[in-house]
């Protein structure tokens, strides 16, 4: 087993020789020799500059937090923010949802989202004439929610656990649960 390791893994110096060794063995060279495919089949043999210019586009590749790759945190807020509308007010502050699904979706769920101490699971399935939202706590304290739709889609009542409220927005304290409907048509 060790001299299988050692013969398919050798040892390298740096990330970027072991860069240099994994993309010459995808292109058929091991250890400078041409790798016979299967059925006898030679893979085409690359020359010099070709070969230099795959491992310097590959090793672009190996920057994640360079100029043109967006922040994974960054990206994780701007689909919160932008597809959940979710915004906290601050500390013990009431969780807003003001989710919104792009044409042709219709379920969203976002699981474990984290709100100050609270983690909540946030599923959302749009009908043609009602969007149904249900959120459990996860973990953590019950939190205070405040959950609509954005104005263009006209809210005519709300139900929070099939309790008809008269608002176009439920507001009210998540623990454990619940279910929000919220019927269309002004």
């Amino acid at each position: 087993m060790a001299e299988q390791l050692s013969r398919h893994y050798s040892a390298v110096s740096s990330p970027e020789a072991a860069l240099d060794q994994a993309v010459a063995w995808a292109l058929g060279r091991v250890g400078g020799q041409l790798r016979v495919g299967p059925a006898g089949t030679r893979i085409r043999d690359w020359t010099e500059a070709e070969i230099a210019d795959l491992l310097a586009d590959a090793r672009l590749w190996c920057r994640v937090r360079s100029d043109a790759v967006m922040d994974p945190a960054n990206f994780l807020e701007r689909v919160v923010g932008g597809l959940l509308g979710a915004q906290s007010d601050g500390i013990g502050g009431r969780l807003e949802l003001v989710p919104w699904l792009p044409d042709g979706w219709r379920t969203l769920v976002v699981r474990r989202l984290r709100v100050h101490r609270t983690l909540v699971d946030v599923d959302i399935r749009a009908r043609a004439e009602w969007v149904t939202v249900r959120l459990a706590v996860a973990f953590g304290p019950p939190i205070a929610v405040a959950l609509g739709l954005p104005g263009h889609f006209g809210v005519a009542r709300v139900a929070v656990d099939e309790v008809p409220l008269p608002a176009e927005r439920a507001i009210f304290t998540a623990a454990g649960e619940h279910e929000v409907t919220l019927y269309l048509g002004a």
